[in-house]
């Protein structure tokens, strides 16, 4: 990009995950991202290897959910870089509708057609964006939909199944295009708390299968269980990163202490 750095303190540099020799799947370079004068990100540097679940944390207005909407450039950066498979998809001649089928995300809301079976929302993307054959989408789609342990609802309507259930339609239909990386952008925090663990345990299985994975998330006991690297966020910049079981037991930052405290 074309845009001058600003004489901004980079936030949120931090060390290479892993150090086993894999090249990352996904790598942000200096993402900077201003929203008219606001500057909701300043200077994020981080990468996810294959296979790592990667959790955001922190306070509302962090910038924890824009990062992530950054990584498949649903938000553009203003400033900087994000390579994904050696590709960097903040060049304009980066076709991003064909490696956007590659990124799986799923967001708060379920964002399900409603005149639609759980069955057509998940076939519906299979045939029209990667052109699958009607049996082949049908396959794949009963497939994830039994993943998710859905299989019984492939003929219901999303009126006619609970949050938590259309939430994991929603997952099903992010994994049906089979996806390197999968978004996960606070998907739990519009359901009932009685519904949360039914998606947090899909989450948990996936990470399980080695799906690489980012999560913005507020539930505390999946970041420490079910994350290998976590990253707290605030006023835009990564404050402090680290083993999510050590951070949680010994946080070094004092916002981070504070933050922790007031959540757990």
């Amino acid at each position: 990009m074309s845009a001058t750095m600003p004489d901004t303190p980079r936030g949120g540099v931090t060390t290479p995950a892993g150090g086993n020799g894999r090249e990352p799947l996904i790598r942000l370079e200096g993402i900077h991202k201003w929203f008219g004068n606001l500057h909701v990100l300043k200077g994020i540097d981080t990468q996810l290897l294959p296979g790592e679940v990667l959790v955001l944390i922190g306070p509302s207005g962090s910038g924890k959910s824009t990062l992530l909407r950054c990584t498949n450039l649903l938000e553009e950066p203003t400033l900087g870089h994000v390579w994904f498979e050696g590709r960097d998809l903040t060049d304009i001649r980066t076709n991003l509708n064909e490696v956007r089928t590659r990124i799986g995300i799923v967001f708060q809301a379920f964002n399900l057609f409603p005149h639609k079976t759980a069955l057509q929302n998940i076939t519906l993307a299979l045939e029209k964006v990667l052109r699958v054959d009607a049996k082949e989408a049908r396959d794949r789609a009963m497939e994830q939909l039994s993943r998710v342990g859905l299989a019984e609802k492939a003929d219901s309507y999303p009126g006619q199944l609970s949050g938590g259930q259309q939430q994991r339609v929603a997952i099903a239909r992010a994994l049906a295009m089979k996806p390197k990386l999968m978004l996960f952008d606070e998907v739990t925090s519009a359901l009932d708390p009685e519904l949360v663990g039914e998606v947090l345990a899909v989450m948990r299985q996936l990470a399980e299968e080695g799906m690489t994975m980012m999560v913005v998330t507020h539930e505390m006991g999946f970041a420490r269980e079910v994350g290998n690297r976590m990253l707290f966020m605030a006023d835009g910049i990564v404050m402090e990163e680290g083993d999510p079981r050590e951070m949680f037991r010994n946080p070094q930052h004092e916002r981070t202490k504070k933050f922790l405290s007031q959540i757990l």
